[in-house]
């Protein structure tokens, strides 16, 4: 098989493409060739979205890599997002047994909201330093319509599977929790502290998954 030597300048690869193209058989392929060489950009517009396709994949691969903290005012919960709002750990403070079910359920919902304030926060950053960058890129209105109908969705998952279970979490279709309850009394007083944040934790995720595999359901078969 013949190899094809690919230049550094941009000028010589489009030289190169173009004497490709010569030796193409007339047909379809040939005349495709032809159509995207016609339109390839100048030197400098290739270089400019190069220099943009760099600058975005920074960003993405900055956001990604982000973690996003929240905890109550009394400090009862630590909590950490991932940069899509997946829960990533989750601790609870020893004074939980000095606490009623509730009074910490709420502090598990209070640590949320503000890992999730943080994220937001994070993402208009990442947004004001990337306008440009958006500027560039064609409206996906598919992409729209999914994340409106993903926020103004009704649909709930529990973290709940059984009688046994310590506590529930409830979470909309995008996965943000939107009530935490325990559901055996004392709970934060019969059961050590750690073990306590473990049961948190999982019923969180579970409820978490379960929307994720709802969305993906809904994503393949292109409908709601």
């Amino acid at each position: 098989m013949e190899r094809i030597a690919v230049p550094d300048d941009y000028e010589d690869r489009l030289t190169a493409a173009r004497a490709a193209l010569a030796r193409l058989p007339e047909g379809p392929l040939r005349d495709t060739a032809a159509r995207v060489l016609d339109g390839a950009p100048s030197r400098d517009a290739a270089g400019a979205a190069s220099d943009a396709a760099d600058r975005a994949a920074a960003l993405a691969a900055q956001l990604m890599s982000c973690g996003f903290d929240g905890t109550d005012t009394g400090r009862v919960v630590w909590l950490r997002l991932d940069y899509t709002g997946r829960l990533g750990s989750l601790a609870l403070s020893p004074t939980v047994d000095r606490m009623s079910n509730r009074a910490v359920a709420k502090a598990v919902e209070a640590a949320w909201d503000a890992a999730e304030g943080a994220r937001a926060e994070h993402v208009m950053r990442a947004e004001r330093v990337g306008a440009d960058l958006l500027a560039r890129c064609a409206p996906d209105p598919r992409s729209a319509e999914l994340r409106e109908w993903i926020a103004r969705s009704p649909e709930r998952f529990s973290g709940g599977v059984s009688e046994d279970d310590v506590c529930d979490a409830e979470v909309g279709l995008g996965g943000r929790l939107t009530a935490f309850r325990f559901l055996v009394p004392n709970a934060t007083i019969d059961i050590e502290y750690e073990q306590l944040g473990a049961e948190v934790s999982g019923a969180i995720g579970l409820a978490q998954r379960r929307a994720a595999d709802r969305l993906a359901a809904v994503v393949a078969s292109g409908g709601r």
